[in-house]
């Protein structure tokens, strides 16, 4: 068994360098295409600054870190709500279950709206008579269309040591732009380890990994995501800072190098007092609009039923109006 668990830890740190080195390489600045995969779907992690690579743990780490699941026990249910900018939402489901010596499953669902657009047309501009007066009409045709994208995936998460855990998740992503569609089968890859020293774990984990899609005979790459980071509790049980039996409070930081951006990073900030309340901040560098986070979260028990709520808002800047993430989570036995 300790054979396998070797193999098993060389190639995944062999995998994940390759494909963080092939990302560095490839780096073009806004050049992949299904940018709504790139929008956060949680709101436990957009209020830690999307620093959840390591920290991420049962469904809500299927979006980041498929590895993640195989801290969970018994099912795990997890749904979001994201009021993106300019009238789009997002919609989010996760579910993972424990399989038991077998290891772990999980499903999940993206799905984009961006709203209803008018048709105009270059051939309908002009003035036009309405109610006996010219009206200047700016290309509206009277019909409308929608754009819709989603991306689905199954993930299996293993625990191969107490230590060390590895997963993958197999995804198919759609992006449908009115006049044009495509679809793509995609792949993310993810570990954990937890590192024996206090509470510090590291996670590492490469997102959209597939083929080029395809738009007007031309191919474009997914947004790829290669994510390396840790987190250590600074006050709590085992705390580095100080011992704590009714607060925790934990740092976290992702070193974060995309396809189609420079290297960013992330790092966040959580407290939990009594396992039931929870503050989170967290800051993201060198994204386009995203910076500063804030959030929080209640958690209550009912017999073997955990209940979660979370929230998290998040500053775009001058040119957006502010993201609100709403989330709830469930799991049992």
């Amino acid at each position: 068994m300790s054979g396998m668990i070797k193999i098993a830890l060389r190639c995944s740190a062999a995998l994940l360098l390759c494909l963080a080195a092939t990302t560095s390489r490839a780096q073009k600045v806004g050049t992949s295409s299904m940018q709504f995969l790139k929008v956060t779907p949680n709101a436990h992690a957009a209020g830690l600054g999307t620093a959840y690579v390591a920290l991420g743990s049962g469904a809500d780490a299927l979006y980041w870190n498929p590895a993640g699941l195989a801290r969970a026990s018994g099912h795990a249910l997890s749904i979001d709500q994201v009021d993106w900018f300019l009238d789009a939402t997002h919609y989010a489901m996760a579910y993972g279950v424990s399989l038991g010596r077998f290891g772990h499953a999980g499903f999940h669902v993206h799905f984009a709206d961006m709203g209803e657009f008018q048709e105009t047309r270059v051939d309908r501009l002009g003035f036009v008579e309405q109610g006996g007066t010219q009206v200047y009409n700016p290309g509206l045709t009277g019909q409308s269309f929608s754009l819709r994208s989603w991306v689905s995936g199954l993930t299996y998460a293993r625990n191969f040591t107490d230590r060390f855990a590895a997963g993958f998740t197999v995804k198919i992503a759609r992006e449908d732009l009115w006049l044009a569609s495509s679809q793509t089968l995609l792949f993310d890859f993810g570990m954990n380890y937890e590192t024996g020293f206090r509470s510090l774990r590291v996670g590492a984990s490469v997102i959209n990994f597939g083929s080029p899609v395809s738009f007007a005979e031309e191919d474009y790459p997914a947004p790829l995501m290669f994510r390396i980071g840790g987190a250590v509790d600074m006050i709590g049980a085992n705390g580095l800072l100080a011992h704590s039996g009714i607060g925790r409070l934990t740092t976290t930081f992702d070193l974060i190098q995309p396809n189609d951006y420079d290297q960013q990073w992330a790092t966040g900030l959580e407290y939990v007092f009594l396992r039931r309340f929870m503050l989170r901040g967290g800051y993201q560098h060198n994204f386009d609009t995203a910076s500063l986070n804030f959030g929080g979260g209640l958690k209550q028990s009912i017999r073997s039923l955990d209940l979660g709520l979370d929230y998290a808002y998040s500053d775009m800047g001058d040119a957006f109006a502010g993201v609100h993430r709403i989330g709830l989570s469930f799991s049992f036995e």
